[in-house]
């Protein structure tokens, strides 16, 4: 197949994966409200699900997800990139699987430990085999695929969830990863880890593919580029285990790439978006927005997915990684300040009628936030991560990044919960508000430009090199 988009094509196809992704993010926002009434017809278990169920939920989800990443790296190393990702398929269905069956709350935390561990697994293999396949022209837009899987995976669930059964919902869920593994099958192993392998023809072959070539003189100048980045750039390049945690910290280059990247995810998830996307029916509930909770969900997801779509046309060209990153983290601490004002003025106008006047704000400072997160910080975020690391430690590099996301995330979603319940909607959204602050001064001071950055001139980056653009 010559065509010169097929590596957007596999790109694509691997992002499937992260669909599944955003139908377990978005999971809890339809269902739980479903599970929480007894009086419902459609509670598969008859009694309530407390408010103590739904922190073993929320804790089995986290718990899970610190075991995927460790799984999806050591498969990654020894199997391939490629059979990483096919086998995140599988978690996956048995996640939904289990859903189908639950007839407990019990059942119920293990299978969202098992969709936890899917969901830390999906996201460090996608990382790994995106990162691999992309060109240094589309390396910045095939980063934000991540982020447009995962939140068409929310719409996904949003528009599904109110208005199908339990049991329908976790069958269209489950009809997504198989969906996955059938086309995935036929998508090529990275080009890196054949030519770490010394398979250079099968790398060759690969290239071709991917970047639409006729003939082998076409790519044989990029593979000559691959060889020395993996062989001669990266030393101790087929080195394993603890040597490459050792490098991480002892390397100038990796030690800065480590910092700005556990910056960027700790910061991308003290945001709170997955807390919010995943209460957003509650929330717009205890808000009383002017439309119903579950059409201003609907409305929250499409924005997600528009939002997300635009960034891959920007990130690449003119704009670049960074200009993005602090435009969003501008508009982010806004619609937060703005959305703690509204509950703040919701507690003092509430008996007066007046609150009716404003009840615009949380839907609105919503698809601002939301807008803003995958338009920006969110997709941005995840490209960075996918460049900054050498091959040679990029696997334990990009672990550790997703360990730390999925560990603040959980944190973020447990104090967020305790702050509402202590002190009101209103400081819980401006703690955020003052996060996304600290945001910016980290994008500021710590982030550089790497668009029109080779990955070799990424690496000379961060040891302190002067480079010049392409």
């Amino acid at each position: 197949m010559h065509w010169r988009y097929c590596e957007l094509l596999a790109g694509a196809v691997a992002n499937l994966a992260t669909v599944s992704l955003g139908c377990a993010i978005a999971w809890p926002s339809p269902v739980l409200l479903k599970l929480t009434d007894v009086d419902l017809e459609d509670n598969p278990f008859g009694v309530v699900v407390t408010e103590r169920d739904k922190a073993w939920i929320d804790g089995a989800l986290a718990i899970g997800g610190l075991c995927g990443p460790l799984v999806a790296r050591w498969i990654s190393l020894r199997k391939g990139r490629r059979i990483a990702l096919l086998l995140s398929a599988v978690p996956y269905i048995v996640a939904w699987l289990l859903l189908m069956i639950v007839g407990s709350v019990s059942l119920l935390i293990v299978a969202r430990a098992v969709t936890g561990f899917a969901n830390g697994y999906v996201l460090l293999a996608v990382t790994l085999y995106i990162g691999e396949i992309a060109s240094d022209r589309y390396r910045g837009a095939l980063g934000c695929f991540i982020q447009i899987g995962t939140t068409l995976g929310i719409l996904y669930v949003y528009c599904l969830g109110p208005f199908v059964s339990y049991l329908a919902l976790q069958a269209l869920c489950c009809a997504i990863p198989i969906l996955f593994g059938i086309l995935f099958l036929y998508m090529p192993e990275t080009p890196h880890f054949l030519v770490e392998r010394g398979l250079y023809q099968r790398a060759a072959e690969t290239l071709m593919f991917l970047r639409g070539a006729h003939n082998l003189d076409d790519v044989q100048p990029e593979l000559d580029e691959l060889k020395q980045y993996i062989i001669q750039h990266v030393p101790g390049a087929t080195t394993r285990g603890f040597a490459h945690l050792w490098q991480l910290v002892t390397s100038r280059a990796n030690r800065r790439a480590l910092i700005i990247t556990i910056g960027l995810v700790v910061f991308q998830q003290a945001t709170g978006i997955d807390s919010i996307i995943a209460n957003s029916e509650p929330l717009f509930a205890k808000a009383n927005s002017a439309l119903d909770p579950v059409h201003s969900t609907i409305v929250l997801g499409a924005i997600q997915f528009i939002s997300s779509c635009a960034t891959p046309f920007f990130i690449d060209g003119s704009t670049g990684r960074r200009p993005i990153l602090l435009g969003s983290s501008i508009g982010l601490t806004l619609s937060l300040a703005i959305l703690g004002t509204y509950f703040l003025l919701e507690r003092h106008l509430i008996a007066s009628g007046m609150l009716e006047a404003i009840n615009w704000m949380p839907l609105t400072a919503l698809v601002v936030f939301v807008a803003l997160y995958n338009g920006g910080y969110g997709p941005v975020a995840w490209a960075l991560v996918m460049e900054m690391f050498p091959h040679a430690i990029k696997p334990s590099g990009v672990t550790i990044c997703v360990l730390t996301a999925i560990l603040f995330d959980y944190a973020i979603l447990q104090l967020l919960n305790s702050l509402i319940v202590s002190v009101g909607y209103d400081w819980a959204f401006w703690m955020l508000a003052a996060i996304g602050s600290a945001t910016f001064a980290f994008a500021w001071w710590m982030v550089f430009e790497t668009r029109g950055l080779t990955l070799v001139a990424i690496q000379e980056r961060l040891a302190g090199i002067k480079v010049v653009r392409l």
